[in-house]
Order: structure tokens, then C-alpha cells, then sequence
């Protein structure tokens, strides 16, 4: 395999990065202004994803093609997978906060919570259908109790504008996550244990991916307002 393939995953969290980082400085809608709050929600929400991915690496659920890694790891996971719960997020954020900016009435006003309960609904029978594979089970119960608390206790009125923004990430979402499943070149960079999963994908993406990415961005979003405080951009 030629020598610059093993940057391939690294390659990907530049490309994710890249517009999203250059356009942070826009003065229409200055989204570096948010860093602090958003590096911390991206910092306390990776470190939940990061003890899954490692236990889930270690049990067998999913792996790392080394063909495309640079070769560093830390606790079983490569640098590139530590970089994506960084990359990702900040990107999707992005296309959230951009939306609200241009977009500032309220999306999905009357329709949010229905949305919201069909799924954790959903969410919850599937999970029970399917606990013995782990990928479905724990995503799909991780985001339908982090739903059910933010519909019950937090009574979210941000949900609609979010679920109008989740549409978006998942165009660029898909792309990047065809290629880390196996689209367009010989080898998935990332692999899945099938025995694990739902069993059906989108081309080569496991469907879980789509939720588990929900709960990524949501539990970042969260976060952010928290932590932005009161008083801090109407755009989150």
C-alpha cells in the first residue's frame, strides 16, 4: 500500500475540519467567539465517547485498519479516532449555529416534541428487540434516555432547530462516513463486527452510525448552551 494512504484518516479529519474552521471568523456569524464553551462541551462529551469507543474496540464491536493510520494510539484507539470526536463535532456545531444565525425563527415549532417522542419510542423498542447486539442496543438506549430528558426535564425548545440542522450534517456525514466504512477505496479505514449491529446499512454505513452521530452533536449542543450561559448568542 502506497505511503501516503496511512494519512487517509487523518486526511478526512483535516477535510471535516477545514471549511467549518476557516469560516469560524466570518463577522456575520463569528463563530470562534463560542470557542470556550464549545471546547469544553467537545472536551467532557469526547471523553464519554472515547471510554465507549475503547471498550468497544477492546470487546470486538469495531476496529481500525492500520493500512490507513498514521500508527499512534492511545488506550487501543489511533490518534485519528481521538481526532474525530474533536473534528466532527466542532463541524456540526457549525452548520447548527450558521443556521440559526441566518434562520433565527424557530423550526419544527409545533412539531419538535412529537418528533422527538416518535423516536425515543422507536428508539426504545428496537433497543429492547436487539440488546443482544451491543452497537444497536447501547446507542439507541443512550440517545433515547438523553432524549427523554431533555424532552421531561429540560423541556428542550431548541429541539426543532436541531433536528432542522441534523438533516444538513448528514449529507457531509455520510460522505465522510462512506469513506471511513469502505466507500470508494479497497479496505474500510473503520470496521464493523456485523454480529454486533442491526444489520442494515446505508451502502457501507452501519444505520447505527446515523444515531450514534445524533447523540454526539446533541449531547454537544447541550453542552454548549449550558456552558455559553443566559446571556450568550441567540444563534445556539
Amino acid at each position: 500500500m502506497e505511503g501516503w494512504q496511512h494519512y487517509l484518516y487523518l486526511l478526512i479529519n483535516v477535510f471535516t475540519l477545514s471549511i467549518p474552521m476557516a469560516r469560524s471568523f466570518d463577522a456575520r456569524a463569528p463563530y470562534y467567539k463560542l470557542w470556550k464553551p464549545l471546547f469544553l462541551s467537545i472536551t467532557i462529551v469526547g471523553a464519554f465517547f472515547i471510554v465507549w469507543d475503547v471498550i468497544f474496540t477492546m470487546n470486538g464491536v469495531w476496529g481500525f485498519n492500520d493500512d490507513y493510520l498514521v500508527g499512534f494510539r492511545i488506550f487501543h484507539l489511533p490518534i485519528e479516532e481521538w481526532l474525530f470526536f474533536v473534528c466532527v463535532p466542532y463541524s456540526s456545531v457549525f452548520i447548527y449555529f450558521v443556521l440559526n444565525f441566518f434562520f433565527p425563527k424557530p423550526a419544527l415549532k409545533k412539531s419538535a416534541t412529537a418528533i422527538a417522542w416518535a423516536e425515543i419510542v422507536a428508539l426504545a423498542l428496537l433497543a429492547l428487540l436487539f440488546w443482544e447486539q451491543a452497537y444497536t442496543f447501547w446507542t439507541f438506549t443512550f440517545l433515547a434516555i438523553f432524549m427523554l430528558y431533555l424532552v421531561l426535564v429540560e423541556k428542550a425548545q431548541w429541539l426543532g432547530n436541531f433536528f432542522r440542522a441534523y438533516v444538513l450534517v448528514l449529507l457531509p456525514f455520510l460522505m465522510v462516513n462512506g469513506i471511513l466504512t469502505g466507500s470508494f477505496i479497497e479496505d474500510p479505514i473503520v470496521w464493523y463486527n456485523n454480529a454486533q449491529n442491526f444489520g442494515i446499512r446505508l451502502g457501507t454505513i452501519p444505520i447505527e452510525d446515523v444515531f450514534y452521530g445524533q447523540l454526539l452533536i446533541m449531547m454537544n449542543v447541550w453542552l454548549l448552551r449550558k456552558f455559553a450561559g443566559p446571556h450568550a448568542s441567540p444563534n445556539i
